[in-house]
């Protein structure tokens, strides 16, 4: 490749990088609505292009709509998020490259805004899994309880805390209560 068509490839590259790395305050700022990013690339000495992928935003500069495509064009993935007046997420569904519900989760918050419940639904409506959230009077997460469409427990973690109420340790177990994972967490101060 020459050098001014390597120059050009690398400038489309360039100003092809996704929009969404600007921060929410250059969305607000000029009034973005969508998003698409595209991709050229130089194949055999040809350019091709294609959509990377789009987003759509609300006025808050929140992300209404996305979706994602593979590196061949193809459909990967497209996802559309309502939130409430904190701009807390409070809805979200996948979809499925026919645009058909694969997957609902529904989100809801305290009077602090912490999240206290996730519900997950199948593309047919029918719940598939609850997520309780607990604080404690810290006001930090003490537990994340998660239960099947039946009311039983799938996995449970929980959170410890040093006496700086900086997290040490999640500690998660299976609806048997067998441990599955710890994660531990050390600060240097």
């Amino acid at each position: 490749m020459n050098p001014v068509k390597r120059l050009l490839f690398f400038l489309l590259i360039c100003c092809s990088m996704p929009m969404f790395s600007q921060s929410n305050k250059e969305i607000k700022k000029h009034k973005i609505k969508s998003a698409t990013v595209t991709v050229t690339e130089i194949v055999d000495g040809k350019e091709k292009n294609r959509t990377d992928s789009y987003q759509k935003f609300d006025n808050s500069a929140n992300v209404l709509e996305l979706v994602e495509y593979n590196k061949d064009g193809s459909f990967k993935k497209k996802e559309s998020h309502k939130y409430n007046k904190n701009d807390d997420v409070t809805e979200e569904v996948i979809y499925d490259e026919k645009g058909n519900v694969k997957k609902k989760t529904t989100i809801e918050y305290n009077m602090e805004k912490d999240k206290t419940l996730e519900t997950v639904y199948d593309g047919s409506g029918k719940m598939i899994e609850k997520t309780q959230h607990g604080y404690n009077s810290n006001g930090t997460r003490a537990y994340e309880l998660t239960t099947d469409d039946k009311g039983k427990i799938i996995k449970k973690s929980i959170y410890t805390y040093n006496k700086n109420n900086l997290k040490t340790e999640k500690r998660t177990t299976d609806g048997n209560g067998n441990v599955t994972s710890v994660k531990k967490y050390a600060y240097e101060y």
